[in-house]
């Protein structure tokens, strides 16, 4: 393992245990076995390492999405794979879903008060516009009935969420398992012509 991926699992490590704003740069060296000197040859703050954590499961979720939109399984079959693959991602995370949930409450704080930008609200907008662009393709297929895109996407996004932290809260795969392929059944019998 190469000093910058090493000083990554460091500070996952330290960040899932110390929390964001506790968590330093001098315990995440001590964490890899490494100078402080060394971290800030590769990062030159917390901040760099949150938005490299960011970027690595924007991009895993992304790579599954785009393979998923561009597939030519049905929309039903989409939205249902969607939901099955995001909550699994969740649930192989470990530790850093504990990050991932800090970090998109810090994203929040700074959106709503303009102090900081983050890949999440870009995210969150793009996911946000490829889940209703699905579900027009199945309105215009008939497999969906007539609805508000937006907000059913948003509603998707919500709960794809919530299902990440019962994951967290219950600990529990087998239980989280059952719960998940119920949850989806629900979801996709709702917007089902």
């Amino acid at each position: 393992m190469n000093k910058k991926q090493l000083i990554i699992e460091a500070a996952i490590k330290v960040f899932a245990r110390d929390g964001l704003e506790k968590g330093k740069i001098a315990d995440i060296a001590k964490e890899a076995g490494i100078g402080k000197g060394t971290v800030y040859e590769y990062f030159r703050s917390k901040n760099d390492i949150f938005k490299v954590i960011e970027e690595s499961v924007f991009s895993d979720f992304s790579i599954v999405f785009e393979e998923l939109n561009s597939s030519t399984l049905s929309p039903t079959k989409k939205l249902s794979n969607l939901l099955e693959q995001g909550i699994d991602m969740f649930m192989e995370m470990g530790d850093v879903l504990l990050i991932i949930m800090e970090l998109w409450a810090q994203a929040g704080r700074g959106h709503v008060h303009g102090s900081d930008s983050s890949l999440f609200v870009e995210y969150y907008d793009n996911f946000r516009k490829g889940v209703e662009s699905i579900l027009s393709d199945g309105i215009l297929s008939g497999e969906f009935r007539d609805m508000n895109k937006e907000g059913v996407a948003t509603l998707l996004l919500a709960f794809m969420d919530g299902l990440g932290w019962q994951f967290v809260i219950l600990k529990d795969s087998k239980k989280i398992n059952k719960i998940k392929s119920e949850a989806i059944e629900s979801f996709m019998r709702g917007i089902s012509n």
